[in-house]
């Protein structure tokens, strides 16, 4: 199931006698640096369990203090998964946390307090630390009765509460942890988040999404990231040595900047042959898209790169592959030149300085048309 469909369980205190519920204060752990927190909003868009803080406040009348909502200021989360065990493996492995003493509530209970129809609950706990007090989180499965999976591709696809925030002390640490148990880490994290601090996101079996936040490496930077700046940056200048030494640092040769280009789609438009062919030789997708769906054999096919053209076709690129505007890279450069073609050049070269002049992209269009009708004909 999913934290949409998960229930928080009360603190449970009433006169300061525990029911089942765990209250908790504020907690440190050799993991989390610190307790996990509870925002929502119309979307619900963070889900953990740091402790909310429910201040006294004074009357304007009387100056005299309220008397609090809330008996504690924290609360459990309880949520259904699919496999118990499965999930339990993920939360202690790859997320860090402990598992303490959970608890069973037999079916008439269950049912009487409107929690399932008819079926026993049984509940292991985790804590991010094992102390008197500390928040938990509830497990629970329902294998004779499974239950509908929502959509889990974003955060914004179904309603309800959408994620875990938990703060870690390294990132380096959890993001090897998931690495190790083969849990892909989503978009583009690590991401830089502000001071030393990088977030990273994971999702548990169910499709779940955690979010981890806390610094990384010894100079504040995560050892392994999906996506780096500076590793773009060496594709659009044509850097072999800086691309390598990305690579070797544990770099996603696939990764796209700002989720849309990759390393390969910059160095083929900017011109870039050798850093190309680097890449290539290190196993970048020629045909991956971008996230208007062009390939890396677009751009080139325009501005009349034939050598960059040329490199591609012979590592396998496409050329019938269609953008999200229909064309393919034989549109690209299939119409003939004209004032209107000449003035987006220039735009080009204004915006991304890509250094090739408008005569040179007039006398390239041509051989790269030849190319590519050398390699399919043209595609349908």
């Amino acid at each position: 199931m999913s934290l949409q469909t998960a229930r928080f369980v009360s603190p449970g205190f009433a006169n300061n006698r525990p029911t089942n519920g765990s209250p908790f204060p504020s907690l440190r752990s050799p993991h989390f640096s610190q307790g996990p927190r509870m925002i929502h909003g119309t979307k619900l868009p963070i889900l953990a369990m740091l402790p909310l803080l429910v201040m006294s406040s004074v009357s304007a009348q009387g100056n005299k203090a309220k008397v609090p909502v809330f008996s504690k200021n924290t609360f459990d989360l309880g949520v259904v998964v699919s496999d118990l065990d499965k999930a339990a493996k993920f939360y202690s492995d790859v997320v860090g946390m402990t598992e303490v003493k959970g608890f069973t509530a037999p079916a008439e209970v269950a049912t009487r307090f409107g929690l399932t129809n008819n079926k026993a609950v049984v509940v292991r706990r985790f804590v991010m630390a094992d102390m008197k007090n500390a928040p938990s989180l509830k497990l629970m499965a329902f294998p004779d009765a499974p239950p509908e999976k929502p959509d889990q591709k974003f955060i914004h696809s179904t309603l309800g509460f959408s994620y875990l925030t938990l703060f870690v002390n390294d990132m380096d640490a959890a993001v090897a942890r998931a690495k190790k148990a083969g849990v892909k880490l989503e978009g583009e994290t690590p991401a830089k988040v502000g001071g030393p601090n990088f977030l990273a996101v994971i999702k548990d079996p169910d499709g779940n999404f955690i979010e981890l936040i806390g610094p990384g490496g010894k100079k504040g930077e995560p050892q392994v990231k999906a996506s780096n700046d500076a590793f773009f940056e060496a594709a659009r200048q044509g850097d072999v040595v800086a691309l390598r030494k990305h690579l070797d640092a544990g770099q996603d040769i696939n990764a796209k900047h700002n989720n849309n280009a990759p390393a390969v789609g910059i160095a083929a438009l900017f011109g870039r042959v050798e850093a190309l062919r680097f890449l290539i030789e290190n196993g970048a997708d020629v045909n991956v898209q971008t996230g208007d769906g062009g390939t890396p054999l677009h751009g080139p096919s325009f501005l009349g790169r034939a050598e960059v053209v040329s490199v591609l076709l012979k590592a396998g690129a496409e050329s019938n592959i269609r953008n999200n505007n229909g064309q393919h890279a034989f549109d690209e450069c299939s119409a003939p030149w004209s004032d209107q073609i000449e003035t987006k050049v220039k735009y080009l070269n204004k915006a991304l300085g890509l250094g090739i002049s408008p005569d040179a992209v007039r006398k390239g269009r041509p051989e790269v048309l030849a190319l590519l009708r050398s390699r399919v004909g043209k595609p349908e």
